[in-house]
């Protein structure tokens, strides 16, 4: 019995050690060369260049870090061992892997709370341009994730935190804001698509409930559910929580476009590029579907209509591109402006009095985590 372990262990270590000499040669063998930085479509980023070597960065230790990054973004069959060994940790009973949660056929980000100090600096920079506009009417929206409205599906004593705490904390912070509740009506239609299964966004209906409250809260009538033929653009959509986990198991999400009946043309314009429609459809014969809506993130969106109404500022992560579209109903402009992009003063981009009024839309955990947001401030 001893002489099977022991002869169990040797074989063992033999395959570790032919793996860790093999999988290096196909690595430089199979590596594709010509392309110093190929774009990883499932991870959506640019993989790691290999380093040019130097005498300096061989010095300072810079040529090793290049070449273990280039080695962790190329090894031969990357996917698949990534597959295996997420696979690994679900079958030994890991409840998260990667930082996300699965369950009822559901991924959903695992976020642990916030904190108040670091939270509160960004509320201190909305607060601050609030008082530059006291007369412009402002509006703060606070997305949930799945996260809160599925929390029910976490283990009992799971270190989440509460997004309606947060929601409630950015609300007392900003007095001179109204604030836009969204979390009960998503809550109450939690039975319905929502929000993506892969993903870490909300659906389009899941947009559209939270554009019927901002309606009412923002002074103007809603388009009604039945006003929309809705679109099944693609229904092979896997997001940003499967590229984390690679888990095929998980049911493909569906792109859906909602068409208001009746809706006069619109001009949308990214830069120096004018387009006919907020939808970029190229975007669905990829993996990242979510940027056929309205393209992938910029620092500024110009938005027209032929509608008779006032214009509109919105502040945004991507949580906005499925909701814009609803808006374009009610405003001649729309400005759409992302402070992760923008790091020289607002007043550099748009003049904001010329504006009737100012929106804000953030997801909680991306509103909780990002420092971004207190670039409003700065003129």
């Amino acid at each position: 019995m001893k002489k099977k372990t022991k002869a169990y262990k040797m074989v063992t270590v033999a395959l570790f050690a032919a793996i860790l000499i093999i999988l290096p040669v196909l690595t430089f063998v199979f590596n594709d060369w010509s392309d110093p930085t190929p774009h990883s479509e499932n991870e959506n980023r640019d993989l790691a260049a290999f380093p040019n070597v130097t005498f300096d960065k061989f010095k300072d230790e810079t040529l090793m870090t290049g070449i273990e990054d280039w080695f962790s973004d190329r090894f031969y069959g990357r996917e698949e061992w990534i597959k295996l060994r997420n696979g690994t940790e679900r079958l030994i009973g890991k409840t998260d892997v990667s930082g996300v949660y699965t369950a009822d056929d559901r991924m959903m980000e695992i976020w642990g709370g916030f904190d108040e100090e670091y939270v509160g600096k960004g509320l201190n920079a909305l607060n601050k341009f609030a008082d530059k506009h006291p007369d412009m009417p402002m509006y703060f929206m606070l997305a949930p994730t799945s996260q809160e409205v599925y929390a029910g599906l976490f283990p009992q004593g799971a270190p989440i935190g509460s997004e309606a705490e947060l929601f409630e904390y950015c609300r007392e912070k900003l007095p001179t804001m109204t604030a836009v509740n969204v979390m009960s009506a998503l809550k109450s239609h939690s039975a319905d698509y929502i929000y993506y299964r892969t993903d870490h966004h909300w659906t389009t209906f899941g947009a559209y409930l939270a554009y019927y409250d901002a309606a009412k809260a923002m002074g103007f009538k809603p388009s009604e559910l039945n006003e929309f033929d809705i679109e099944h653009a693609s229904v092979s959509f896997r997001g940003t929580l499967y590229s984390k986990t690679l888990d095929d198991s998980v049911t493909p999400d569906i792109i859906d476009y909602y068409h208001l009946r009746g809706e006069g043309p619109i001009k949308l314009t990214i830069g120096e590029n004018t387009y006919d429609s907020l939808y970029f459809r190229d975007f669905l014969n990829v993996k990242d579907k979510y940027s056929s809506y309205l393209g992938q993130n910029s620092p500024q969106m110009e938005i027209t209509t032929e509608v008779e109404g006032p214009s509109l500022l919105i502040f945004k992560d991507s949580y906005a591109h499925c909701l814009i579209p609803f808006l374009t109903a009610h405003f001649s402009r729309i400005t759409v402006l992302d402070m992760r992009y923008i790091h020289d003063g607002i007043s550099n981009h748009v003049n904001v009095d010329d504006y009737d009024s100012v929106l804000f839309v953030y997801n909680a955990i991306s509103f909780s985590q990002d420092r971004d947001i207190r670039g409003i401030s700065i003129d």
